[in-house]
């Protein structure tokens, strides 16, 4: 046990100690943040800039009333944010246009707008400058004229008077859509919190079964390459070495999960205390004292799971070439349930969803998702884990075989029969 406890500490502390890890535990989701945060303010921030259109009305009902709504949208200033000016109409909308289109070039005009005399029609408002780009200002520009025309619209038909009563009609249906959480709390949570606040997580689980066991195939690739797992192999045996670099790699991997969880918590609390509303806060939802401890209880799982496969493809590799052929088919495995996990997501409780979050290899991805959206059956998550510890044992039985017999082995990478049956044996 000592020498076990010996390869942990010192795969552990070789891990920890590296720069990248500390950028990945902590430098890139900082600045990962950052970005996007400074992205959606750049998107999201008004220019002070006051901007010149041109309206060329076709319908004649359009310009002065388009211009009285557009006089509400002021700038920090004070000044109107965009200025209207009527193009004098010729034999057609187009010939009118052509006639302004030199000054956009000449930055006299930022666009010109055309509209139709039948308001109801195809292309009846189109837009033309050089910056079709300016979301936010076409936005702007887009709603203003929607209540102007609708308004012109109702004009023309004679049911003027009745317009606010036709309007509450044809008002769109908005169903609101609630989540009943295990106490039976009703919170408000839209689609997008939905997807977005249980896939992000299954990304992360995603990554982490990948990349650390990743990172031990190539140590022990490395220390094989190196002859270095014949000195090992002189003061403890092949399991003891194995088991070793599999906890040692795996605390490594559960210290980043336990920081990642304790900055989702934190923020979640954070926001809970400032009392701070809005589409993203909902997805923080997901993060649940109960929801987060399956996830450690998945990863960890799935980590046993995976990690002894790409354990025995290491050993039994003489180049980084042959490694990487060999965990092509384990990486498959785990794109299955990475990609299924948006029907899971929609659909929990389908045949489809309970079964497959029932097989090992896709148990950790799946069952969390299910976990994520509903709550299935205790008998059904206790089964999951259940099929997964034996699995699990099952395959460090085989893969100790396979590690003993391989990790000593230089020259021709033996086939997969060859392995399968060092497995049995």
């Amino acid at each position: 046990m000592h020498k076990v406890l010996t390869v942990i500490r010192r795969e552990y502390l070789e891990r920890v100690r590296r720069k990248s890890w500390w950028i990945g535990t902590f430098v890139i989701p900082l600045l990962v943040l950052g970005v996007m945060s400074g992205m959606i303010a750049l998107f999201m921030m008004k220019t002070e800039q006051q901007r010149r259109i041109a309206v060329a009305d076709g319908s004649g009902s359009v310009f002065e009333p388009l211009r009285e709504a557009l006089a509400e949208k002021k700038l920090r200033d004070g000044r109107a944010q965009i200025l209207l000016e009527r193009l004098p109409l010729l034999d057609s909308l187009d010939a009118t246009r052509k006639t302004a289109e030199p000054r956009i070039g000449k930055r006299d005009l930022y666009a010109i707008v055309t509209v139709s005399e039948d308001l109801h029609g195809e292309g009846a408002f189109r837009f033309y400058g050089q910056n079709v780009g300016n979301i936010q200002l076409i936005a702007t520009l887009e709603r203003a004229l929607e209540e102007v025309v609708v308004r012109a619209r109702f004009e023309r038909s004679g049911l003027a008077a009745d317009r606010e009563a036709i309007e509450k009609l044809v008002t769109p249906v908005d169903l609101e859509t609630f989540q009943i959480s295990e106490s039976g709390e009703a919170k408000k949570r839209g689609f997008n919190q939905a997807i977005y606040g249980t896939f992000v997580f299954i990304v992360i689980l995603y990554m982490a079964l990948l990349l650390y066991g990743i990172a031990v195939m190539r140590g022990v690739l490395e220390e094989k390459s190196n002859r270095i797992m014949e000195v090992l192999l002189g003061s403890m045996s092949p399991g003891q070495l194995m088991v070793g670099k599999i906890l040692g790699i795996g605390l490594v991997g559960l210290t980043q999960m336990a920081v990642y969880a304790g900055t989702a918590g934190a923020l979640r609390a954070w926001v809970a205390a400032q009392k701070i509303q809005g589409e993203w806060t909902g997805m923080l939802d997901s993060v649940s004292p109960l929801k987060m401890t399956y996830f450690v209880v998945f990863f960890v799982l799935g980590y046993f799971l995976y990690v002894g496969i790409f354990a025995a493809i290491g050993a039994v590799c003489n180049s980084e070439q042959e490694a990487q052929n060999l965990q092509t088919p384990v990486t498959m495995i785990l794109v299955v349930p990475y990609a299924a996990s948006f029907f899971v997501i929609a659909n929990p409780d389908s045949m489809l969803a309970t079964v497959g979050s029932l097989i090992p290899f896709f148990t950790p991805m799946l069952m969390y998702a299910r976990i994520s959206t509903i709550t299935p059956p205790a008998w059904e998550i206790a089964l999951s884990i259940a099929l997964l510890l034996l699995s699990i044992w099952l395959v460090f039985r085989g893969v100790a075989k396979v590690f003993r017999i391989g990790v000593l082995m230089y020259g021709k990478r033996p086939t997969i029969p060859e392995i399968l049956r060092w497995a049995r044996d």
